[in-house]
């Protein structure tokens, strides 16, 4: 007897398939072999149901990354410090780059295309931009809340590049001190 293929739908996976268990399947891909790695068909095999399973769930490849972009940056700002607009502001960075460090890829999914942004993400910058004001005099050109971001993006770009990086979150606090401490107009010793 031969082993023929059936024909029809394929047989009911033990986990009931569900947005949230391709987010989770999906996240972990994104995160160390980057979006470009990610398709309905690597999603379907993991799985063990069709792509068009997947697709039905998920939706457009698009929408997929926008979720994952939400659902990696979900919750970045609990727990951080709200006394001093320079303590704020290194708290937000600090609670960002953490959580930026592990999802650089998609990151990187973001910076290419911007519409990928989370509300998470947005309200990182209006928290941001609110210390930034505050300790900058107006800021009204946003200077100081551009440099901070693109300071972590950067490392965190730099810091995601290899397996055995050596740059750690003290050294990105070191850059970020230092910033703040001018932006202060204070010169005391950033140095910790």
């Amino acid at each position: 007897m031969t082993n023929t293929p059936t024909v029809g739908r394929p047989k009911k996976s033990k986990e009931r398939l569900s947005k949230q268990l391709i987010l989770q399947t999906a996240l972990p891909i994104v995160q160390k072999q980057g979006a470009g790695a990610l398709s309905f068909r690597v999603l379907a095999d993991k799985l063990k149901v069709t792509p068009m399973a997947v697709t039905y769930h998920s939706g457009s490849k698009r929408k997929l990354l926008a979720d994952l972009v939400e659902l990696a940056f979900a919750n970045t700002l609990q727990g951080t410090v709200e006394e001093g607009a320079s303590a704020k502001a290194r708290s937000i960075l600090s609670a960002y780059y953490l959580r930026a460090l592990p999802n650089a890829n998609l990151l990187r999914a973001v910076l290419e295309d911007v519409t990928l942004i989370s509300k998470d993400l947005l309200e990182i910058t209006d928290r941001l931009r609110a210390c930034t004001q505050e300790l900058d005099g107006g800021d009204k050109n946003d200077v100081l809340l551009h440099l901070l971001i693109d300071y972590t993006h950067g490392f965190v770009l730099s810091a995601s590049s290899g397996e055995d990086n050596p740059i750690t979150i003290d050294d990105f606090l070191r850059g970020i001190d230092w910033v703040l401490a001018r932006a202060r107009g204070g010169a005391h010793d950033c140095s910790k």
